[in-house]
């Protein structure tokens, strides 16, 4: 699924992307967020839930609308499975960044 935050514009009555466990709307990750994340990426910080170290750069993320998780997109492929989520309860990230 190529999937870029911002990338394209949804037409009236699509439905927008999900998260994949609880069905809670997703949001673009804002540039600060965004930021956040390289920056733990380049320190190797940066890991999913399932315990993975993620290797390469975010070009992008979704945020769920609880601000709990979110989903990296990497080269333009969102990695919308819950395993790669990345929790954003541990360094108290809010979803608007």
């Amino acid at each position: 699924m190529m999937v870029e935050p911002g990338g394209k514009e949804m037409s009236a009555g699509s439905p927008g992307l999900v998260c994949p466990e609880t069905h809670l709307p997703l949001e673009p990750a804002s540039a600060e967020l965004l930021e956040s994340l390289a920056e733990r990426q380049r320190r190797g910080e940066l890991a999913t839930i399932g315990g993975e170290t993620i290797d390469e750069l975010p070009t992008g993320a979704w945020v769920r609308g609880d601000g709990a998780l979110l989903y990296l997109v990497i080269d333009g492929i969102a990695r919308m499975v819950i395993e790669d989520a990345v929790s954003l309860e541990e360094d108290g990230s809010a979803a608007g960044g």
